[in-house]
């Protein structure tokens, strides 16, 4: 589905604390085309001045920015921009800023969420690209998706396409 660009609402675990999605109530959607960030934005009631950022496999996060340090904490939160490499701006355009750089979260199979790791690496064996637009799974100046009934909610506004549960995939369509 996510080839398809359909938008993946991933509700796993136990919520996630901080200013990033982490996996655990994340929107994951395709990189590949630059145009989603506009019609992802306006379902979920967010402006231009949102950007979005990749989660990234670790074993490609060397080929995909430029200035990666693996030895950088900062990898697991979102919170570090490196500068993307010809290769990530050609395959991941949605998630290169218009300076050329992102904000990644760098995972691997050590992971605390096993589900979202998978995801992304199944992805990447289908596709060859090592990552997926990664934001928070909540509607414009709404909290964070708790609940599933708060899942459940943000799929009947059409604020994503479906929904995956460590034991089930949810779509209305």
């Amino acid at each position: 589905m996510l080839i398809d660009n359909k938008v993946l609402g991933l509700f796993t675990g136990r919520m996630e604390f901080g200013p990033r999605a982490l996996g655990s109530r994340t929107i994951l959607i395709s990189t590949c085309n630059a145009d989603i960030n506009t019609s992802v934005n306006k379902r979920l009631n967010r402006n231009e001045f949102m950007p979005f950022a990749p989660v990234t496999l670790k074993q490609e996060a060397s080929n995909m920015y430029l200035d990666f340090d693996e030895q950088d904490v900062n990898i697991n939160f979102m919170t570090t921009c490196y500068n993307c490499s010809k290769t990530m701006q050609e395959i991941s355009p949605a998630v290169v800023h218009v300076d050329n750089t992102a904000r990644p979260q760098i995972i691997d199979e050590y992971h605390p969420n096993t589900l979202y790791y998978q995801i992304l690496k199944r992805y990447y064996e289908k596709t060859g690209i090592p990552s997926l637009v990664n934001t928070s799974f909540n509607n414009h100046e709404e909290p964070i998706v708790c609940t599933p009934e708060d899942a459940l909610d943000s799929l009947k506004k059409d604020n994503i396409d479906f929904i995956v549960t460590d034991h089930m995939l949810i779509s209305l369509k």
